[in-house]
């Protein structure tokens, strides 16, 4: 009996001990934080006391799943101001699970003139070397600082030839790895145009035939380009909305965090809004409420990309397609105009980074009251629904 007693103990314990790396090799949860950028006291305590308990109900659901979890910031942790490194850092620690990130622009100390290493030395004293490799489930993670910093208004998208030699090491220790994430501050692409820009191409070849994906930010807005058959760039949207001073994005993006899983070496993403649910993809305004567009139903497919398909019913019949528009996001406006209350430069910065967005469509009912019905599939097969009856 103790024989057996002490053979089952051991498989117990063994079981305990295979199952975090086969829960490891199985998949992942990864929290995409976009450009947090505090720059006042105000921002970074709404950071802390705002948006990190929000982000922090993602992080629960996602431990639930039994998956390994982590957090990566796209780069610009602050808005220049060096002292608050410490403490954003904290702030995202606190959440319990692993913390990478890229370093941004404006992450480079501004009183630094043409001397990159020391410009960067806040970040690097904070958040560790530039660039950094790991491994969540099937795939290889690497960060790469791809601001080439001389000054303050001086600097361009490069990656120089240490980071590529470094990268090609890297890869070349992960035979196996069939997918590579790309980590960056500034885009690879020309958002929205599946076209690399000419300092990404060296990336490109360095992985090969692999399946890569790079992550940036900067940019401020969401959008998934896919710009070959084997690469995909996630552009994320900024978490604060507008630089802090709009909950929305200027190309319409809720504020949020862009959410990857990967399971059994597959992934799946998605734009997460914060406080509302994963299935809260679409917003609507019914006949009469948007402005050049007034005969119309219109909706906001907020995580689209090219492989979304949008369709309505009216009164349940199938209509079809909508008709895709691109227009400045109408909560942003109205927002602008109707809520906002900063200094005359904040007014004009506002309404001057009001972007036309390609994630709107339209439908015109046969009558104002009508019940129109809007269905959005994903790449991956998740259907949306919204009705003007809701």
């Amino acid at each position: 009996m103790k024989i057996i007693l002490r053979v089952t103990l051991i498989l117990f314990v063994a079981l305990l001990n295979t199952a975090p790396s086969e829960a490891h090799n199985q998949g992942f949860n990864l929290i995409v934080v976009g450009d947090p950028q505090p720059q006042t006291e105000a921002q970074i305590t709404s950071l802390e006391e705002d948006i990190l308990p929000q982000i922090a109900t993602i992080v629960e659901q996602y431990k639930a799943s039994g998956y390994p979890t982590a957090i990566l910031l796209t780069g610009d942790n602050v808005w220049d101001t060096m002292k608050f490194m410490p403490r954003v850092k904290s702030a995202f620690e606190s959440l319990g699970v692993p913390l990478y990130s890229v370093i941004g622009n404006h992450d480079h100390d501004r009183r630094v003139k043409r001397n990159q290493p020391k410009a960067e030395r806040h970040y690097t004293a904070t958040f560790g070397p530039r660039n950094v490799s790991f491994v969540l489930g099937e795939t290889l993670f690497v960060t790469l600082d791809n601001i080439e910093y001389s000054t303050y208004h001086d600097y361009t998208s490069a990656v120089d030839n240490e980071q590529l030699a470094w990268l090609k090491k890297v890869i070349s220790e992960h035979p196996n790895v069939e997918r590579i994430a790309v980590c960056m501050h500034a885009p690879a692409s020309k958002i929205y145009e599946p076209q690399l820009r000419p300092y990404a191409e060296p990336i490109v070849e360095i992985v090969g035939e692999r399946k890569i994906e790079f992550i940036t930010g900067h940019a401020h807005r969401h959008a998934t380009v896919d710009i070959a058959e084997n690469i995909v760039e996630h552009s994320v949207a900024q978490v604060s909305g507008n630089l802090w001073f709009a909950p929305i994005c200027a190309d319409g993006t809720p504020r949020g965090v862009f959410c990857i899983e990967e399971r059994n070496g597959e992934w799946q993403w998605q734009h997460r809004i914060l406080g509302k649910n994963s299935d809260y993809q679409l917003r609507l305004w019914p006949v009469g409420a948007v402005a050049e567009h007034e005969d119309f139903v219109v909706v906001k497919a907020i995580g689209w990309d090219e492989m979304w398909k949008v369709c309505w019913s009216e009164n349940g019949v199938d209509m079809g397609a909508m008709e895709q528009i691109k227009i400045v996001d109408p909560d942003y406006m109205y927002y602008v105009d109707n809520e906002a209350d900063y200094r005359k430069k904040f007014m004009e910065r506002l309404r001057r980074s009001a972007r036309p967005a390609r994630h709107y469509f339209r439908c015109r009912p046969s009558s104002p009251n009508s019940e129109i019905t809007i269905t959005a599939t994903d790449r991956f097969g998740r259907t949306f629904r919204i009705s003007n009856k809701q």
